[in-house]
């Protein structure tokens, strides 16, 4: 993108003992090339979410589509927000750079007009999930020399990219009311099923083989306070859907043969 300016000036000349001649002229054009436009940095990903334990691979696109050359080129990643960079994982134009640090930055290869360079690397949400989206971005410096002040250095940010960390976890815990029994007893079981991720859990299905030595009783399958007379733990049962940080809790009782 230029800037393209002109001025422009009207007047009156006045001659002695004459009439005024009306004039008009214009300035010569001046350019300036703005290099946020002209100078394209697109950062990419494979996916815009991921599950817990997956990676991310990014992929920043410097392209030079200006008059000029630009030098001293170099581009850095503040850590991004729920997120570490994998150790290793930077490629320049393809090739590895095992010692690269994105947090620090590292120096990218002169670009005439019309060279393009591909920066590559990889980030692993950390665990537990933190609040998602991970939001990141990179910062590319770079200087050129302008023919009216010199070398100028500027830095610019690529867009801000977010992707979305799905945690499907969900726990399962199950108590026992007695330590020790004996014949004729019963044993209450109370088992509480968390939603600890963050995403809905649907088509839940209860089992719960009846232990060796033991009876199940007829009509003591509770589900949050709520008796279900017809319920048997062994057949299995469906469970109501659980939002993040939900849970629900199923009780049944057995008797010791």
């Amino acid at each position: 993108m230029n800037i393209t300016n002109q001025s422009n000036v009207t007047y009156n000349a006045v001659v002695p003992n004459q009439a005024g001649t009306p004039g008009e002229l214009a300035s010569n054009n001046v350019n300036t090339e703005i290099l946020s436009y002209s100078i394209s940095k697109v950062l990419r990903a494979d996916k815009t979410s991921a599950k817990e334990g997956e990676t991310v691979h990014n992929t920043v696109t410097v392209t030079n589509n200006s008059t000029t050359r630009l030098v001293y080129t170099f581009i850095s990643n503040p850590t991004p927000e729920g997120a570490t960079y994998v150790a290793g994982s930077v490629k320049v134009n393809g090739v590895t750079q095992p010692i690269y640090d994105p947090v620090k930055g590292f120096p990218l290869p002169e670009l005439n007009p019309g060279d393009r360079v591909a920066i590559e690397y990889t980030i692993k949400p950390n665990e537990p999930i933190p609040t998602t989206p991970i939001t990141h971005f990179t910062t590319l410096k770079y200087k050129v020399t302008d023919p009216i002040r010199g070398d100028v250095s500027y830095a610019e940010n690529t867009e801000t990219l977010s992707i979305n960390v799905i945690s499907d976890k969900i726990s399962v815990v199950k108590k026992v009311d007695k330590a020790f029994a004996v014949a004729g007893e019963k044993l209450h079981y109370t088992i509480t099923v968390v939603n600890s991720g963050n995403v809905i859990k649907n088509d839940l299905i209860f089992k719960d083989p009846i232990p060796e030595g033991a009876t199940f009783v007829s009509n003591s399958v509770k589900i949050d306070g709520v008796s279900y007379p017809v319920y048997h733990p062994e057949i299995g049962f469906a469970l109501r859907s659980l939002t993040p940080d939900n849970d629900l809790t199923i009780e049944f009782d057995v008797k010791v043969n």
